[in-house]
């Protein structure tokens, strides 16, 4: 069974769109699994070329309750895992808890003014996700509250993957849409009066914000026990972010590297 990649919150749901799900393309043999996975990405902040870190994975999978590398998620309609293909339901519902690794440290950036701002730490979100499986490949429509009450956010994406008979191993690209609310990108690319004082930068308070982005992302398995996964993920930022002191371009992407080990 395909499971898509994920998604990820503003620059995180630009960026990092599928960190959240990273063990999700990985097909379910073993209750339990443990890795290590590297992330590197781009934010598209001004002298800050790449924010480059691992990140250890604990996997579970239960029949309502899973946990994937930085997601944790209860089913809301089960199936069992013995369940015949063609009797399976298309429906899938989840509500999730995930963590995107995006933040702005201004130690980071080469860029003076930059380097007087404040920090941007890293988010966490309660979701709700819902998938609908087709032979003609997978749409993913998640909702998302952050924990800090720093906004919302919504996005939806189409997948179709290919894979090996014995599922070996599996390619999947996929497309898609990130929309966050104002208080996502004015809390990572938002300046306030007390930092433009401090730093020279003009004030910025950003706006809701739609960026599209394209995914490719897959695995393969050396055998039962050991896999290796990953995920390509480019997004094009919205005007509305671009346009920040803080941002510069507006094209950000993300590489994201695992090896598990399941048992």
């Amino acid at each position: 069974m395909f499971r898509s990649f994920p998604k990820a919150p503003l620059a995180v749901a630009m960026v990092i769109t599928g960190v959240a799900g990273i063990g999700l393309a990985m097909p379910v043999q073993a209750d339990w699994s443990v890795g290590v996975g590297g992330i590197s990405s781009d934010g598209s902040f001004k002298g800050v070329d790449r924010d480059n870190f691992a990140v250890p994975l604990v996997g579970y999978e239960g029949e309502r309750v899973y946990f994937r590398g930085l997601e944790l998620g209860y089913r809301l309609n089960p199936q069992a895992r013995d369940t015949p293909p063609q009797q399976r339901t298309p429906h899938e519902w989840a509500l999730v808890v995930t963590g995107a690794p995006f933040r702005f440290r201004p130690s980071d950036s080469s860029d003076a003014q930059m380097q007087l701002l404040d920090s941007r730490s890293f988010s966490a979100e309660l979701a709700i996700d819902y998938k609908y499986r087709t032979p003609f490949g997978v749409l993913d429509l998640r909702a998302g509250q952050d924990f800090r009450g720093n906004g919302h956010r919504l996005s939806a994406s189409y997948g179709y993957p290919f894979s090996t008979d014995f599922r070996r191993w599996q390619i999947g690209p996929a497309i898609g849409v990130n929309y966050i609310s104002s208080g996502y990108t004015d809390y990572y690319y938002g300046v306030s009066a007390e930092e433009s004082a401090r730093s020279g930068l003009p004030e910025y308070s950003s706006q809701d914000a739609f960026n599209p982005f394209v995914r490719v992302g897959g695995y393969y398995s050396f055998n039962p026990q050991w896999r290796m996964f990953g995920a390509v993920t480019a997004s094009r930022m919205s005007s509305k972010i671009a346009n920040s002191p803080m941002a510069e371009g507006r094209n950000v992407n993300s590489v994201i590297v695992a090896v598990s080990y399941s048992f």
